[in-house]
């Protein structure tokens, strides 16, 4: 696995892309045939305005006393507002029960995740550390090469020859008789 590979399961893993799911509660009407919702992630609650599914999209609940699938009863004022809701005491105890198998569902969700991450980790980790080991045997070679040059460059110094400087000097004296000769 290349880091890049890594990198981008670990980002997977922290920011995934999900497309946001919107859970309304949605019951059915006694019978099951309507669907109704509130519209918001809560459970209806008194103050809620309850619409009613169609195949169009949805449209305000009627007024009057509504009876849920969960035994729940609900009344609607004219603007479909939630006036009153009359619940069954069982019904109650067994959606608390339910609430506590979602949490363990969702706990139990959080903890894949974070096992997966914690695995995502472990591979760049590993990955990491074989890159830094590579480097190190790089750099001992390249210092190993560096010393060895080092050594083959040391050079004694040339004596010094002066015997090109006397010729010159020759050379010198006689342009200087020449110019003397000349005036």
């Amino acid at each position: 696995m290349t880091k890049q590979e890594v990198f981008a399961a670990i980002k997977k893993l922290v920011s995934p892309e999900t497309t946001v799911e919107q859970k309304f509660e949605r019951i059915a009407l006694e019978g099951g045939e309507v669907f109704v919702t509130n519209q918001t992630e809560d459970a209806i609650a008194l103050g809620d305005t309850i619409y009613v599914e169609t195949e169009s999209g949805f449209e305000n609940a009627p007024v009057g006393l509504h009876r849920l699938e969960d035994g729940r009863e609900i009344v609607l004022d004219e603007n479909s507002v939630v006036t009153e809701i009359r619940e069954e005491v069982e019904e109650i105890e067994e959606e608390e029960i339910v609430v506590e198998d979602e949490e363990v569902v969702e706990a139990s969700a959080d903890l894949a995740k974070i096992d997966e991450l914690k695995t995502a980790i472990h591979d760049l980790l590993l990955a990491f550390e074989s890159h830094s080991k590579e480097m190190d045997e790089r750099f001992k070679s390249l210092e190993a090469d560096y010393n060895a040059f080092k050594k083959e460059a040391e050079y004694a110094p040339i004596k010094k020859d002066n015997s090109f400087k006397k010729s010159f000097s020759k050379l010198d004296g006689r342009i200087a008789t020449l110019k003397e000769l000349k005036k």
